[in-house]
């Protein structure tokens, strides 16, 4: 055994002892992903989605800062003071419209997951309203090579917004709004999470663009324009949680031994079950083992770890899968 890996095991071993510890360590690791992802929502949203100025071109984020946009719209639309549009109505009901989707998280997810959540939302929402008011991300987004492109915007916002909710995702949060209802119908399913924001979102983003349409009066064609970049911009976000969240992700392993005790050594080791079927050398003739294990993916270098160890000649093929049917066990979120 490797001595980080000792040094790993003599940690797991004190924290197994100590369940207080553990707890508290566990919900400040989960509070420190929370502000990161937070962090980043802040700047990507006020920096290259929430324009400068209402000449150019307005970009719906879907899910709950969507809504908030087209909250910030309609008052727009109907006259309101300048202090209840913008950057001020969104943090507000960023903040507002997440308090009951809270309740269902705390309900149908986890405790600690709500709890966490509903602080990345409040950090979300103070980030938005002192980054609008503050000026930090003002200069970035007057800029003329962000301000006048709205292809770059879309670009840098969605990488901004999609890696703040991968790092939610990582540490077993979300970053509140649709993230919580797409990560618990994944947990369900047991697939991808991107799919269903996708799904949710798209209709989001249609409202937006039919009122921005309205505003626009005969001007149609801005709402158009602005409904396909949000399309864009919704599936760059979907496609970057995807790249970077792996909790949801399957892989397959094709393991061929000549070693009896390599499955025994997997299952006592991982919570996944394992198929062996007898073979055959083609060349030498002699008898193999091959064991087909199913394991998220990021368990495969510690499965692949181990078997090399128990038989450093083993053969290991690896597949990713789309999705598996039956009994799989995922971690669950506490």
């Amino acid at each position: 055994m490797k001595k980080s890996e000792r040094i790993k095991k003599k940690i797991n071993d004190y924290l197994f002892d100590h369940q207080g510890l553990r707890v508290t360590l566990d919900y400040a690791v989960g509070l420190l992903y929370a502000a990161i992802a937070a962090l980043i929502f802040a700047f990507g949203f006020t920096a290259f989605i929430t324009p400068t100025s209402e000449e150019y071109l307005h970009i719906a984020t879907g899910g709950v800062s969507g809504v908030s946009q087209t909250a910030a719209l309609i008052l727009n639309l109907c006259g309101a003071p300048s202090y209840l549009t913008g950057g001020n109505i969104i943090s507000i009901a960023y903040f507002v419209v997440n308090v009951p989707i809270l309740i269902f998280a705390f309900f149908k997810v986890g405790k600690r997951f709500a709890i966490i959540t509903g602080i990345n939302v409040g950090l979300s929402s103070l980030f938005i309203f002192l980054f609008t008011n503050s000026g930090f991300t003002s200069q970035i987004a007057s800029n003329s090579m962000i301000c006048d492109h709205v292809l770059v915007r879309v670009l840098f916002g969605g990488v901004c917004v999609g890696v703040s909710s991968a790092i939610a995702y990582r540490g077993d949060v979300s970053c509140g709004g649709i993230d919580v209802f797409t990560y618990y119908f994944a947990l369900r399913k047991s697939t991808s999470i991107g799919k269903y924001g996708i799904l949710i979102n798209g209709i989001v983003i249609t409202t937006y663009s039919m009122i921005l349409v309205f505003s626009s009066g005969s001007n149609w064609e801005t709402g158009l324009i602005a409904f396909f970049f949000s399309l864009l911009y919704l599936l760059e976000v979907n496609i970057v949680v995807d790249a970077i969240n792996s909790r949801n992700k399957k892989t397959q392993l094709q393991i061929i031994t000549t070693s009896e005790y390599l499955a025994p050594v997997l299952i006592a080791n991982f919570p996944h079950g394992a198929t062996v079927v007898n073979g055959e050398g083609a060349y030498s003739h002699a008898p193999r083992k091959i064991i087909y294990i199913v394991v998220s993916s990021s368990e495969v270098s510690r499965v692949v770890s181990l078997a090399r160890r128990v038989d450093h000649n083993a053969f290991i093929s690896v597949t990713s899968l789309v999705q598996v049917y039956g009994n799989f066990f995922i971690k669950p979120v506490e």
